[in-house]
């Protein structure tokens, strides 16, 4: 048998295997005692204490906390499901099918309940963490697991499952292969949230602090000086507007971006055609480039539109023809602000919005010229997010046709 795509030099067929002669070690929590023995043996703890407890929701936290733990009497109890580094955990109730590679957290670890731990001494770990998780073993995990409520698959069926690997040298050039690929997104990652944090930096301490005589940010550009104002939101952006009735079964595919109240997209839902009618069967209005669109019961949909749009009646638009992209990106980011403070058992509404206090600055360069910093850091951010989902593009592919 032979995978799709292969590394050059490698010609010999794979071997089909089962998951019981391809790890020596296939364990869990339960195996250390009765569940007795276990209650009266294992302490866990939120706070510090001598072991981390390893659960699911540790490697879907990026491994940052918060922590399970248990004393050191605990983890000697634990002998069958001591972890380490480059270990594979595989999640077996609830999420059944999920695997995780164990990283070096420098601190004993140890197995909490409802996950198996897979480690082969005459196999590649690295290796068959990424084969275990392609799509042709997930299907074989999909079928042996049991439904319910809380689907699970218990080691016996585990075993069962059928896996075809090549011999080491091969798996070593496949492994350090996808370890390049995850340490890549893993950097990726941490750039996305670095920029994150720049982002909130600046809006924290590019927007203004009180002193008994003016009002000035924490953080400003050299060339300006001038106190800033107090005014109400409405002087700056003029009226709001808000969009259609559009019931979904109207919606008719097109070219024109349709933004709803979600939380990612840029709030575009999907692009509809420019003959869809509203709930009423009126032409649909078509809000101009340049806009910003708020929501005013989801304090995440907060974005601006460089491009015509239509939207819905839970939708407001603020428009005006004196202002530009980078005062656009002033006015968002005070609105960030607000929806931290604000109280969400009423609507962000559109009266609510334009009568909000905001300070600015009295030069209106100053304004633009911080508008257009936000408007970097964003394109920095939506250019890295664009490489990562690339790589994952890129990852995808090769677990699909590496593996057989």
């Amino acid at each position: 048998m032979y995978p799709k795509v292969r590394f050059r030099g490698f010609d010999e067929p794979w071997k089909t295997k089962n998951v019981s002669s391809t790890f020596d070690i296939i364990t869990d929590y339960v195996a250390n005692g009765s569940f007795e023995s276990l209650r009266k043996n294992v302490v866990t703890y939120k706070s510090y204490n001598y072991a981390y407890m390893i659960r699911l929701q540790d490697a879907s936290n990026n491994w940052q906390g918060p922590w399970l733990y248990t004393d050191k009497k605990g983890y000697n109890f634990l002998s069958k499901s001591k972890l380490f580094p480059g270990d594979i955990v595989m999640s077996n109730v609830g999420s059944v099918g999920l695997f995780y590679l164990i990283p070096d957290l420098g601190k004993p670890m140890t197995l909490a309940p409802n996950s198996i731990l897979l480690r082969s001494s005459f196999e590649n770990n690295r290796f068959l963490f990424s084969l275990m998780n392609s799509n042709l073993i997930k299907t074989q995990i999909e079928k042996e697991k049991s439904p319910g409520a809380q689907p699970k698959i218990n080691k016996t069926d585990f075993k069962k499952i059928k896996l075809v690997i090549p011999q080491r040298t091969e798996q070593n050039v496949i492994a350090n292969l996808f370890k390049v690929i995850d340490s890549l997104l893993s950097l990726q990652q941490r750039k996305l949230e670095l920029e994150k944090q720049l982002e909130l930096y600046v809006t924290d301490d590019l927007l203004v602090y009180e002193t008994e005589s003016k009002i000035i940010p924490k953080v400003r550009f050299n060339s300006f000086c001038q106190s800033w104002k107090k005014v109400k939101l409405k002087e700056i952006i003029g009226k709001i507007q808000s969009g259609n009735r559009l019931p979904k079964t109207n919606l008719e595919e097109g070219s024109i971006p349709y933004i709803l109240a979600q939380s990612k997209n840029n709030g575009i839902y999907m692009y509809i055609s420019k003959d869809t009618l509203d709930f009423n069967g009126n032409a649909l209005k078509l809000f101009p480039a340049d806009s910003i669109t708020f929501s005013i019961d989801n304090p995440q949909a907060i974005y601006y539109q460089p491009e015509p749009f239509y939207t819905s009646n839970i939708m407001r638009v603020i428009h005006s023809q004196h202002l530009n992209k980078f005062d656009y990106m002033f006015i968002i980011m005070n609105l960030k602000k607000y929806t931290k403070e604000f109280d969400w058992s009423r609507k962000f509404s559109g009266p609510v919005v334009s009568n909000l206090q905001v300070s600015i600055p009295g030069n209106i360069d100053e304004r633009r010229k911080i508008g257009k910093l936000i408007c970097k850091i964003q394109l920095h951010r939506l250019l890295d997010e664009k490489a990562k989902r690339e790589i994952i593009k890129l990852k995808r592919f090769l677990l699909q046709n590496l593996f057989i």
